[in-house]
């Protein structure tokens, strides 16, 4: 383009690689997630915050991680734990991360002796992801940018598609960019991807690829200059056969229209505007929809509660001629006879045991009832966190079985959800809600519906009398309906005879309402969360605004005021109490009085002590965002402990019940409790924190129906905070274009007092309904199929490649072809078709390995699939021989064993 000589950009090239050789070893990972899910990652752990940064985001669903080995190793690790097929880069350094940074002044100074001009060619900039400008061009720093931020590869690639219609050709060896660039192709795409040069794992003539490659162009219309092509080749007359002209028709009908391009679809990508992000959560009566056709499967396995419900439960699916398997709490895990089992609920191995029997004796269920949420408040285990423990545990089991076939989950259960605000509700044991959102996606497999009940004086003793009649039976003919049903619903209750399910009903907060305003000027106002939290953000809005006083909870380790200075000294700005001092003496330069209160918030004794009138006077409202979140929170399923879940569940029932018996006499203005939108949307690896949330929503319903101070509970949606100039430098290269930024959240603050008596918002950026159903896609069980299929309504169309589709001619041929469909997102795959022009990469495959790994019953080498068989055929032959080979090493028992399950 001009910008520099070839002499000079051989200079800058050997400057820039000597200083990068001066800086410690580092390490780059490749993850296939969207920038936005990593970003989530990393923010969510206080190591990675401070020692990994994005490097580069290749694709929608592909970034590069950058920074410190050890950080990298855990970071890798943890992403292994989660099914998720991460690579490390053969790389000696952190490129474009902070790792970077001692090596900027140098480099400035090396590009200040190099003559810059304007650009001559236009060109992306990689720095922004947009058109360089001639400033940018000729400024040295921007060169030093180049190296130290991210590489947005992406945003450039996807800004020349929307302006180019042309081919895009990689020159050099490989197809790391085409493969990007492909991936970035939408299903009616006019561009063509091409490379100039093969792969290095293709045993391709480099020549015949070229020449290839030049036909792909002129067939997409690119003018060649045939005459300097041929100029020293010299060419000869052949005679050719004779050709036989065919009359036969090859006409081209015209399709119809397709249905889907009238729909009005509502944006997924871009936030909408303030007014529309709140919603009030509610329930509408609903009719259970009939069933299109009976179930096929009858195997059900059974969790009864001690209630009784249970035992009518199984004589009703008897009725129905279904195969019915019990389980009982007992002290360890015994078989009572051929269908029923005890296990205790509190030991993750008895879950294990008692799949791995079933397993062995091939009763594995198609449907599984879970009754230990139904029990009687008498009877509950305080602090136990029974429900929740149980169907963790079950389901950690289910997913060592490795099962593919479609699994429904009903966790039965009763006083977790208010629907007529008459319930008496448990917050421990509505904690099991948040885990029913979060199973269905991480075990796309397995289906799991919430429906509640209340249980009156009568149900309680179902176990001791004989139900007939209209005495209470209709609690087991709701079950067996929802049962037959395959509703849709995951989230049902019943009240007496009549279902209700829940929805979240849309408001328009135009703007606040001053008038309507809780907040006093010069108020004070309570922080128990900390300055590590949230709340931090609306307290210096309320310094700033109001001149309030505020009052933070820490913990008794926090420095004293006169040793603030001194710890800031022998301690790092990235330490979590630097952190906090920092913010603290912020607010502090606003001319607000900040008093910070150091008490142990699980201790009543310390907690009263410290919050008496007579110590920190009248109180006019309070925040609570839970800022001491264990970073353990955010794990996938099969990674939670027991011992974690107890402790992180139990530290917040205890604080937020003993911050609500300190103030129950107290008058205050108002009470926010902040919550997630989690519990309503689950997440990966959210199971435990949707639970975590779940309880302070459930807590906060409970507390309203006894108190006269009305507590509210807003289910924030993704917020992207700066905590620090230095984190809102690096987030900025990364930003989240559908999270909740500072200056919105004090507007949503701004706002919720608009509606008087609401004790519950829901925040999302985008249609919340959408978002729903768009998140949990209900698999109706009606086959017998593998729900890894793919979606047809979101996979891309084949596109144009050297080789025409060859449909698969065998089932081995069409199981890896539909593998290769799913996992590189493509409607229509042939046998013939070769991995890396259909967009895959080193990352995709590896995915791809795990997932044929999982559906055959063989050790399939990666090294040979990568070099070898990168076309479903090959593969298919691959595997046929590896379970030809197993075949013969098996007795004739075992092989029986081995085809039963194909």
């Amino acid at each position: 383009a001009g910008v520099f000589s070839l002499e000079d950009a051989l200079t800058i090239v050997a400057t820039r690689g000597k200083l990068m050789q001066q800086l410690p070893t580092g390490s780059m990972l490749a993850i296939p997630l969207p920038q936005k899910d990593v970003q989530f990652i990393l923010d969510a752990n206080a190591f990675y915050t401070r020692s990994l940064q994005i490097a580069a985001i290749n694709s929608p669903s592909s970034c590069v991680v950058s920074g410190i080995v050890e950080a990298i190793a855990t970071l890798q690790n943890q992403l292994f734990s989660q099914g998720i097929e991460c690579r490390l880069l053969h790389t000696s350094h952190a490129f474009h991360s902070v790792m970077m940074q001692p090596m900027l002044e140098a480099f400035v100074q090396a590009m200040k002796k190099v003559k810059l001009q304007p650009p001559e060619i236009r060109f992306i900039s990689n720095v922004t992801g947009s058109w360089i400008r001639d400033e940018q061009a000729t400024n040295p720093n921007y060169w030093s940018q180049h190296l130290r931020q991210a590489v947005r590869f992406s945003d450039g690639i996807s800004q020349l598609l929307q302006q180019f219609e042309g081919v895009f050709l990689e020159v050099g060896p490989g197809r790391t960019l085409s493969t990007f660039a492909t991936q970035h192709l939408k299903s009616n795409a006019k561009q063509r991807v091409l490379t100039s040069l093969r792969h290095a794992k293709e045993e391709q003539s480099d020549v015949g690829f070229l020449l290839q490659t030049l036909g792909r162009m002129w067939l997409a219309g690119v003018e060649i200059d045939w005459s300097g092509f041929y100029t020293h080749e010299r060419r000869h007359r052949v005679p050719l056969p004779t050709y036989p002209f065919e009359r036969q028709r090859y006409w081209i009908d015209t399709k119809s229209p397709s249905l889907s391009t009238s729909r009005k679809s509502v944006n997924l990508d871009k936030k909408q505007d303030i007014p529309n992000w709140f919603y009030i959560p509610s329930w509408k009566r609903s009719l259970l929809p009939p069933s299109p056709l009976e179930l096929e499967n009858k195997q059900w396995l059974l969790f009864v509660d001690e209630c009784g419900v249970g035992s009518q439960l199984i004589h009703k699916l008897k009725q129905h001629e279904k195969d019915v398997i019990v389980v009982k709490i007992g002290q360890q895990f015994s078989k009572l006879n051929d269908r029923t089992y005890a296990i205790n609920p509190q030991s993750r191995d008895d879950y294990e045991v008692l799949l791995q029997e079933l397993l062995t004796l091939g009763n594995i269920p198609q449907n599984i009832a879970h009754l230990w949420s139904l029990n009687s408040v008498e009877h509950r285990q305080i602090g136990q966190y029974l429900e929740f423990n149980s169907l963790l545990f079950l389901t950690q089991s289910l997913g060592k079985l490795k099962l593919s076939d479609s699994l429904q989950i009903l966790v039965i259960s009763n006083q977790i959800q208010e629907v007529n605000g008459n319930e008496t509700l448990d917050p421990q044991k509505a904690t099991v809600l948040g885990l029913c959102k979060v199973i269905p996606q991480e075990y796309p497999h397995i289906v799991c519906r919430s429906i509640d009940f209340v249980l009156n004086q009568r149900l309680n003793g179902f176990a001791s009398e004989e139900i007939t009649g209209d005495n209470c039976s209709y609690i087991i003919d709701q079950i067996i309906n929802e049962i037959n049903a395959l509703s849709p619903d995951l989230v049902v209750a019943y009240r007496d005879r009549y279902r209700w399910v829940q929805t979240f009903e849309p408001i328009d907060l135009e703007s606040a309402v001053v008038e309507k305003t809780l907040l006093r000027k010069e108020g004070v106002y309570l922080f128990p969360g900390g300055l590590e939290s949230f709340g931090v953000v609306l307290a210096e809005y309320l310094a700033k605004t109001l001149q309030a006083k505020l009052i933070f909870i820490e913990d008794s380790v926090f420095p004293e005021k006169d040793e603030y200075s001194q710890w800031l000294k022998i301690h790092p700005q990235e330490d979590e109490v630097s952190r906090k001092i920092q913010k603290l003496l912020a607010l502090k330069e606003l001319g607000t009085e900040v008093l910070v209160v150091r008490a142990d918030t699980t201790n009543y004794e310390q907690m009263y002590e410290s919050l008496a009138p007579e110590n920190i006077g009248q109180i006019n409202g309070a925040i609570y965002s839970n800022g001491r979140i264990c970073e353990n929170i955010f794990c996938s399923i099969p990674e939670i402990t027991q011992t974690e879940l107890v402790k992180i569940l139990e530290f917040q029932h205890q604080n937020i019940t003993i911050l609500e018996q300190i103030f129950e006499s107290r008058k205050l203005d108002f009470w926010l409790n902040f919550s997630s939108l989690s519990t309503i949307l689950g997440g990966m690896e959210l199971g435990l924190y949707s639970a975590f949330n779940q309880l302070i929503d459930t807590f906060t319903q409970k507390h309203n129906q006894n108190t006269s101070l009305l507590w509210i509970a807003i289910n924030w949606d993704k917020l992207q905070l700066n905590s620090s100039q230095e984190q809102k430098k690096f987030r900025q290269i990364s930003q989240t274009e559908l999270a909740i930024t500072e200056k919105e959240s004090v507007e949503v603050f701004q706002r919720i007092f608009s509606l008087g008596e609401v004790t519950q918002f829901v925040v999302s950026t985008v249609d919340l309904k959408t978002r729903y159903e768009g998140t949990f896609k209900l698999n109706p069980l009606l086959n017998s199929k593998s729900c890894n299929q793919v979606d047809s309504s979101s996979a891309y169309f084949r596109h144009n490649l050297s080789n025409s589709y060859v449909a698969p001619t065998n089932k081995l041929e069409k199981e890896i072809a539909e593998v290769w469909q799913e996992v590189l997102g493509i409607t229509q795959v042939g046998i013939y078709d070769n991995f890396y022009e259909l967009g895959g990469d080193s990352l995709i495959a590896t995915q791809l390995v795990s997932r044929l790994r999982s559906k055959f019953p063989v050790e399939l080498p990666l090294r040979d699939l990568l070099l070898q068989a990168m076309v479903p055929a090959k593969q298919a032959e691959m595997v046929e021989q590896l379970l030809l080979e197993k075949i013969e090493e098996l007795s004739e028992e075992q092989v029986e064993v081995l085809l039963s399950k194909e």
